[in-house]
């Protein structure tokens, strides 16, 4: 068997010191070019691989990577608009200190703690995840930096939420000035066991998600101040779907003509809604009110264009791994929304 080269093999036949020949591979910009490109080609003949991640990690206390647990699986993640956009900030952060990022899908726990439990990262963000379950408790026997986006979780270094409560009390206001006065509310889902379609008031209750608890209280509170109740308006719990929000929009009008109006909580279950209308002969905005959150692209090409409440996912993301890979302690912060009104949404 052939004896494995190492770093000080390289910075012998290159001449240098086993300090240049590290800084060659870990930290080029300190090497001058002609120094790093004789290294470089040396270690190529010689056939070192470069330095072992694990011993660089003990070596210098760094992985220099960012681990992103989600939730949903991998392809929801790179196909979710919300979710590409808070990736699209996160990377960008990324990108602007120089390091990677390793994403986790939490949909199998058992895969998605060996994940963990192997992971070499620096810092953990956890997106739209309850602090009730084994993930997280793997992530903090790390004893690792961990910011929570969209979620509460206790103990996290930091935390980047929006302000939902307000973002959900405009978008109810807006329908109610707009005249609608029976409302559905299109629910995500509200805890880690899945049950879509109605939603009593016992599921209402036992919500887990913060941003479903949030929405949930800001739609009611505005609802309730223009002297609707709450046991009056239609709840219906849908998976993120379009598809799967159009076929329960359009059972809900044909048995509840007398809706007029439709909080969803997010744009990829309103633009559902907006086909599941079509489907059951409503238009819109003439007789059904119609209003998402998001702020996604998408939702300025439905037909009619999509009223909604807007985030700034991609700055949501940015910040959240500003917070991770920097010195916090407890921080948190809360980003506001801002009222996008669209053809769906339209006063008669």
């Amino acid at each position: 068997m052939s004896k494995r080269v190492r770093l000080l093999d390289v910075a012998k036949a290159a001449g240098v010191s086993q300090g240049t020949a590290s800084n060659a591979f870990g930290k080029p910009d300190l090497v001058r070019a002609e120094v790093r490109e004789r290294i470089l080609q040396v270690a190529k003949e010689l056939g070192y691989r470069g330095p072992h991640v694990m011993a660089r990690m003990l070596r210098t206390g760094k992985a220099g990577a960012l681990g992103v647990v989600f939730p949903d699986n991998l392809e929801y993640a790179f196909s979710d608009p919300v979710a590409i956009e808070l990736l699209r900030g996160i990377g960008r952060e990324c990108a602007r200190q120089a390091v990677n990022m390793m994403i986790i899908s939490a949909e199998n726990p058992e895969q998605a703690i060996a994940a963990i439990n192997n992971a070499a990262v620096d810092a953990f963000l956890v997106h739209c995840y309850s602090d009730d379950n084994d993930i997280i408790s793997a992530i903090q026997r790390r004893n690792q930096p961990l910011v929570c986006i969209d979620t509460d979780i206790a103990g996290a270094a930091g935390t980047v939420v929006l302000d939902d409560f307000a973002g959900a009390a405009m978008a109810a206001q807006h329908l109610i000035d707009c005249g609608a006065r029976k409302f559905a509310i299109l629910s995500l889902q509200a805890n880690e066991a899945e049950n879509f379609g109605p939603m009593n008031a016992k599921r209402r209750g036992a919500v887990s998600h913060r941003v479903v608890r949030e929405r949930l209280g800001g739609y009611h509170d505005s609802l309730q101040k223009a002297g609707i109740a709450v046991d009056d308006v239609i709840h219906i719990e849908c998976e993120n779907l379009s598809s799967h929000s159009a076929q329960m929009v359009e059972a809900m009008l044909r048995r509840n003509p007398e809706i007029d109006g439709i909080l969803a909580m997010s744009d990829v279950i309103a633009i559902g809604a907006l086909d599941g209308a079509r489907a059951a002969g409503r238009n819109v905005p003439a007789d059904l009110k119609v209003m998402g959150y998001d702020g996604i692209a998408e939702g300025e090409r439905t037909d009619p264009p999509l009223s909604s409440i807007r985030q700034d996912s991609v700055e949501k993301g940015r910040l959240a791994a500003e917070m991770a890979l920097g010195d916090i302690n407890g921080d948190s912060r809360i980003l506001e929304t801002s009222l996008l009104v669209r053809g769906s949404s339209r006063a008669d």
